[in-house]
């Protein structure tokens, strides 16, 4: 059994895939497991994994006969998942060659952590870097304060971490079944373990997040429905109290942090100011109704 699994979900990732496999299979760290479940992919993703396992034994090549939904695809190989240490990789995405040993060692240096995270750097498709994002800790001090700022500090990119594997399962599970959107789903995984300060921050290593646009991305300006983002943000607050309730903080503690949860959600999620605007806006335009005789 490998020390660390690196599960990759991928569709279609012909352009990209290649070079995030390339960094995977020259990891400073050796001991891992490479679980690729290809989503019934129609272009060349195939023949490219193909020929990487065939040279690379750590590779596991799953192949769909038909797409199962991008959800399930992502879940999978964590619940495939053997070691005791995982990470997810998407297709498109890279990583200093020594990002899991340093965020490795970052775990076990913290006994309490359940996830490392190192420093996300944000690349353009053209190449071009639009954000570096250092993982900034707070320093120990009152549980409220801390916490608070854990939760504004920290980034999506964390998700891509490396979890401790039972407690990434048990939180998935969770989150999917209880929050089914996508959106803002990697937000409330983490929500939990910055509740218990579980993160180890390792910012000598670095996570490269390729910002790719699909042809699906909303066009600019286009907004979710209102309803759908209302019923994301209500169950996204629910949710994180849930998780509060179950922590054993002082009551002053606990009046602090659920305060926290909805300026926290108005971040993550939806504004509650940009809910009033959009439910104001949808008001005035309603047709004025014709006098009646």
């Amino acid at each position: 059994m490998a020390e660390v699994t690196v599960g990759v979900p991928v569709y279609n990732g012909a352009d990209l895939i290649a070079e995030s496999l390339d960094c995977l299979v020259n990891q400073t760290f050796r001991d891992i497991e490479i679980l690729i479940f290809d989503n019934a992919s129609t272009d060349g993703t195939q023949q490219i994994i193909e020929g990487f396992a065939a040279r690379d034994p750590r590779i596991r090549y799953v192949r769909r006969p038909e797409n199962v939904g991008a959800i399930k695809n992502f879940i999978d190989p964590l619940d495939e998942a053997t070691s005791p240490y995982f990470m997810w990789r998407a297709h498109d995405d890279l990583s200093s060659p020594d990002y899991i040993e340093k965020l490795l060692a970052g775990l076990k240096r913290n006994p309490g952590a359940k996830l490392a995270t190192g420093t996300i750097e944000h690349v353009r498709r053209a190449g071009r870097k639009t954000d570096i994002l250092v993982p900034r800790l707070p320093p120990r001090s009152l549980p409220a304060i801390e916490i608070v700022q854990l939760m504004f500090r920290s980034h999506a990119g964390w998700y891509y971490g490396l979890w401790d594997t039972a407690t990434l399962r048990t939180l998935v599970h969770r989150v999917w079944t209880e929050f089914p959107f996508a959106w803002a789903s990697d937000h409330l995984t983490l929500y939990p373990l910055l509740l218990d300060r579980a993160v180890a921050a390792v910012p000598e290593t670095r996570f490269i997040q390729r910002i790719v646009v699909k042809e699906y991305t909303p066009k600019k300006g286009e907004k979710p429905p209102l309803e759908h983002v209302k019923k994301m943000r209500a169950v996204f607050i629910r949710s994180c109290q849930d998780f509060l309730a179950e922590r054993d903080f002082g009551a002053a503690t606990r009046f602090i942090l659920n305060a926290a949860i909805w300026p926290y959600a108005g971040k993550r999620v939806y504004t509650a100011r940009r809910l009033l605007k959009r439910e104001l806006a949808g008001y005035f335009k309603r047709p004025v109704p014709s006098a009646q005789n």
